[in-house]
């Protein structure tokens, strides 16, 4: 039987602006109630899935009645985030979903799909179904979620178009944020499904019990494969293209030879909270890098997991994305967390699971225009999806590194062995460093500071 391969990938949510309750959509739906949106679909995002090429004028067709029959709109690959808006008309009245040719249009490409799993409400494929393609935190999430948390007694799981050749595994929590008891389920490269008709048999009970699915497996792509920018901060000067921001001045970085260090003390954090006590004074390392790119590094993992911070990608304080490692005094426990924070709004968008106590640690984020999509490894070889998530950040924003110290927990020592910037082949030549501004003649105050910062370092040093 041949790999499901999807010209379009169709992302559906309750309300408009992408929230609410959420649902994927990659082959036609008779009747949307089948799928728990029945007249209820108020904005979507179309994206191009990997078998769009061979027909490129392929559009979503949204019908008013059941059986493709009423009025109807075609909508091409693109984000939508109002279906009420009198250009369309159409909010809350669709009822079947179809798929056809229609005029070419642009828009946004899905990325990778390793694996697809169909989830159904009841036992034998019964039931309403949902269908997963990326990792979910919290199925009852109200904030783009979806319905079926404790709702799924039985799964279909079929190989993806992206499979990695050394086969796959979808994990399956208890809890949300992939906490409590897990069950994961192999797929090998000689399977093209697995099918798993009544999880209530399954010595761990696991039917109606299922809050957060995970998508194992995944490998970074081959497509920015061009080193642009490298730097092993071997010497005591900082590359040009580099920004220190510190804007409390409680952080400390210092170039050893071939590693960065970077100090934090206790209350420093990137988080504006949850309406209050949040606090933004982390200290960063930042470069300008324009396009799409992935960026790439490598942490040293002390016994005592005293590491918290990793790679950032930062549009401003209301628009950045973090990927990293979090410290074993901290409520995480050592995990690796991919989060956005836009809008002054935290949202995870997956973990990287089995990583807690190994000894280094390589995270690379990869854009392509305004998705972004994150890995980590223990050995820079075999790599775990962390997640994925929309969000514009321009033509150029800053990239680089990030050290935490959250809360209440003792001072943080997080070190990076290096930083890498890639790009795809055919866009090195245009490629052109971005210096960063220059503050001009050092100040007496900063002087003194700086003097400061470097003896009080010299002085942990001895101890």
């Amino acid at each position: 039987m041949p790999v499901v391969v999807p010209r379009l990938i169709v992302e559906i949510f309750q309300h408009t602006n992408f929230r609410g309750r959420m649902g994927y959509v990659v082959e036609p739906v008779p009747f949307t109630a089948h799928i728990g949106f029945q007249d209820n679909i108020s904005s979507l995002r179309v994206y191009k899935g990997p078998n769009f090429s061979s027909n490129p004028n392929y559009k979503v067709i949204l019908h008013q009645h059941r059986d493709f029959r009423g009025k109807r709109l075609a909508l091409g690959p693109g984000f939508y985030p109002n279906l009420h808006d009198t250009a369309f008309n159409f909010a809350d009245r669709i009822s079947s979903i179809n798929f056809g040719s229609s005029l070419d249009v642009a828009g946004p490409e899905w990325g990778t799909i390793p694996l697809i799993v169909d989830c159904y409400e009841h036992v034998e494929f019964r039931g309403k179904k949902i269908t997963i393609l990326r990792d979910i935190a919290n199925l009852r999430d109200p904030q783009g979620g979806t319905w079926f948390e404790d709702r799924i007694s039985s799964i279909r799981i079929f190989k993806g178009p992206d499979f990695p050749r050394d086969g796959a595994e979808v994990v399956f929590y208890e809890h949300p944020e992939f906490e409590g008891a897990s069950i994961p389920i192999r797929m090998e490269p000689s399977e093209y499904k697995k099918e798993l008709p009544n999880l209530h048999l399954l010595p761990q009970n696991f039917g109606d019990s299922i809050s957060a699915i995970k998508i194992e497996g995944w490998a970074s792509s081959g497509e920015f494969t061009e080193l642009v920018f490298e730097d092993e901060f071997i010497g005591n000067r900082m590359r040009p293209e580099w920004r220190w921001e510190d804007p409390q001045g409680g952080g400390a970085w210092a170039e050893r030879q071939g590693y960065l260090e970077m100090r934090t003390d206790p209350g420093q954090d990137l988080w504006h909270g949850n309406g209050s006590g949040g606090d933004m004074s982390a200290p960063r390392l930042l470069m300008r890098v324009p396009g799409d790119f992935a960026i790439e590094t490598r942490m040293r993992i002390t016994p005592q997991l005293r590491e918290h911070g990793g790679l950032l990608v930062w549009k401003n304080a209301n628009r950045f994305l973090r990927l990293e490692k979090t410290s074993g005094p901290h409520a995480f426990r050592g995990d690796v967390r991919f989060e956005r924070h836009v809008g002054r709004s935290f949202n995870l968008r997956g973990r990287g699971a089995g990583l807690r106590n190994v000894r280094e640690l390589f995270l690379r984020l990869e854009r392509r225009g305004n998705q972004f999509s994150s890995f980590a490894s223990a050995d820079g070889i075999q790599w775990k999806s962390c997640g994925q998530t929309n969000v514009g950040m321009g033509e150029a924003t800053d990239v680089g590194l990030h050290a935490l110290c959250p809360g209440n927990i003792p001072p943080t020592l997080t070190r990076f062995d290096y930083f890498r910037v890639f790009k795809r082949r055919s866009e090195v030549a245009e490629y052109r460093p971005v210096i960063a501004e220059q503050t001009g003649q050092m100040s007496d105050e900063e002087r003194e500071r700086r003097d400061a910062d470097r003896r009080e370092r010299a002085m942990r040093d001895m101890f």
